[in-house]
């Protein structure tokens, strides 16, 4: 196994551009080249100019300069700073016209302790969404309208209903280590395997991954042929935005889809959140969908 993993790249990922070979290994993003070279593990005094940076993280530190003073020597229980956090807003600009948050979640708590930067972010991002506000969630299938979507059937090929889900107790996708992501894999599949009936199914590891003792090298090439072709495969990283994110390291280990037999219900497991859940089904009935997510 040599040293992957997960100190070196896996075969697959040294077939890449270096740019998103250097976000793939065990390191944190630095890259010269995509002016990504903020590094959270050696946090400046100050923050860089963030003048012409056009993602809601930045006009949120313009608004109120002092929160990176506030908040620069505080971490979390889980080993999180501010700049795990803020280091994909820093590394990527952004665009005017194409305004992301610039700022990740490394752990639960991060939430809290930074809160002065990520209350204002979610609340711009949500245009408005109060500190103490809850998410209302409402999965009653009988609510949603009867009205078909495309009654000639021409145009809506497939349906698809996505939400992601994060176990506690874990560090994040940007910033959990190559153990815990192990551990949500083995728990997550633990669980996945004793489903039964119309849900019950197999699991599919990343081609490369070696954390699945079943699958030692991960899935068959036929296999991650299939899955792609059909729209239900994940790859590498591939924008600096995930890539300073911290998403991408130690690719493709721990990594990989779930899906029932009927293929019409997926698990990724490790991709941007511990898990995405996806039911999806030919045509345009959407409560068909949604049933299957309330399962």
């Amino acid at each position: 196994m040599a040293d992957y993993p997960p100190a070196s790249l896996s075969e697959g990922v040294k077939k890449l551009p270096e740019w998103i070979q250097l976000g793939c290994g065990d390191k944190e993003y630095n890259c010269e080249e995509k002016g990504a070279t903020f590094l959270a593990a050696n946090l400046p005094e100050k923050l860089p100019d963030l003048s012409e940076h056009n993602n809601i993280f930045a006009e949120a530190m313009r608004a109120n300069p002092g929160i990176y003073e506030e908040l620069k020597n505080k971490t979390t229980k889980l080993g999180v700073n501010i700049g795990h956090c803020i280091k994909t807003g820093i590394d990527n600009k952004g665009h005017p016209m194409i305004k992301t948050c610039g700022l990740v979640a490394g752990d639960e708590e991060s939430f809290e302790l930074f809160k002065p930067i990520f209350d204002p972010v979610i609340s711009a991002r949500h245009n408005g969404y109060a500190a103490d506000a809850k998410h209302p969630t409402d999965l009653d299938v009988d609510k949603i309208s009867d009205t078909k979507i495309d009654p000639t059937g021409k145009y809506v090929l497939t349906s698809r209903c996505r939400t992601g889900r994060s176990l506690r107790g874990f560090r994040l996708p940007p910033c959990c280590s190559f153990d815990e992501r192990r551990e949500i894999e083995r728990l997550v599949v633990k669980g996945l395997k004793k489903l039964e009936g119309d849900l019950a199914g197999d699991y599919f590891p990343l081609a490369g991954s070696r954390s699945f003792g079943e699958k030692p090298n991960g899935m068959s090439s036929e296999k991650e042929e299939y899955l792609r072709e059909r729209g239900n495969l994940f790859q590498e990283p591939d924008s600096t935005l995930l890539l300073s994110s911290g998403c991408g390291r130690h690719w493709p280990d721990a990594r990989g889809i779930f899906h029932n037999n009927d293929e019409n219900v997926f698990v990724w497991i490790n991709e941007e959140d511990h898990t995405r859940l996806i039911s999806m089904e030919k045509g345009d009935n959407v409560k068909e969908i949604i049933t299957f997510v309330r399962k």
